[in-house]
């Protein structure tokens, strides 16, 4: 709605400077919401169906979510983990190569390919303890295999593009076991120095990540900001120093975002809804 509404504005104002529509019309977003593609879509229609954004993520998490779920309820006599393992490794490899052929709705495509990344979770959870205690070395080793896999080029879940499925996949649980290792430790330090106001602010992140994501894609495409910035700077200092005054600015967008929320009734109800609750 909120998509819509700039849209309407941009097509009233066309010469602000602050806002714009990525699709640029109602039509074009009312699609791109029944379809709900995180990319650029291959489809047997003529119709153009614009990707939804950053969205997609939530509807493949649902999807994701529900597959995993029922295929998780299955029970195998003898090798169960290993059965099941080799189920969630044929549905990313067919949402990897149907990606290739069509898009298909809600992100499903994606739903499939991320089969792994479910299981690898759920692995880290079971064996939670194994993980607490591998060594250092064991993270460096992670962290190296994500550095160099990350050479090889991009991989986009988003679209099941990857140049080599298995690598990627593999360092991006390392990369995943990396980052949580680093969250452990920047908080048993937090706590560890009475730094529980800082805490409860980036507590207070994590809990808004809905709204952080929504307001993330009508960041995205709809606002200027991140544009004038990197036009602004990039004339005058080296551009990947233009590109972490954009990521400050991201993280500043995203902590206002979950600050303010709060106090507006209707957007409270929809992205902190226990909190509106329990008042």
């Amino acid at each position: 709605m909120i998509e819509i509404a700039i849209a309407c504005f941009v097509k009233v104002f066309p010469n602000n400077k602050f806002l714009f529509s990525r699709i640029g019309s109602i039509k074009g977003i009312l699609l791109a919401a029944v379809y709900g593609s995180g990319g650029e879509s291959i489809t047997p229609f003529k119709t153009f169906i614009p990707w939804i954004g950053a969205i997609w993520f939530l509807l493949a998490f649902f999807w994701g979510s529900l597959i995993f779920n029922q295929i998780m309820k299955l029970s195998f006599k003898k090798y169960d983990l290993l059965s099941k393992f080799a189920i969630f490794s044929v549905l990313t490899l067919v949402g990897y190569y149907l990606s290739k052929i069509v898009t298909l709705p809600m992100s499903f495509n994606s739903a499939l390919g991320s089969m792994l990344f479910f299981f690898a979770g759920y692995l880290i959870r079971r064996y939670k303890k194994l993980f607490d205690q591998l060594p250092l070395y064991a993270y460096l080793i992670f962290l190296a295999s994500w550095t160099y896999v990350a050479t090889l080029g991009l991989f986009s879940i988003e679209n099941m593009a990857a140049p080599s499925i298995f690598l990627n996949l593999i360092s991006s649980v390392a990369d995943c076991l990396c980052l949580i290792k680093l969250s452990m430790i920047i908080d048993s330090w937090l706590v560890k120095k009475d730094k529980y106001k800082f805490r409860q602010e980036i507590l207070l992140i994590g809990s808004g990540s809905l709204a952080i994501l929504c307001f993330h894609l009508i960041d995205l495409d709809n606002i200027s900001v991140w544009t004038i910035l990197l036009k602004k700077l990039n004339d005058t200092v080296p551009y990947w120093f233009a590109i972490m005054i954009g990521n400050i600015y991201r993280i500043i967008f995203a902590y206002l975002v979950v600050k303010i929320i709060p106090f507006v009734p209707l957007l409270k109800s929809c992205f902190f809804p226990r909190k509106s609750i329990k008042k």
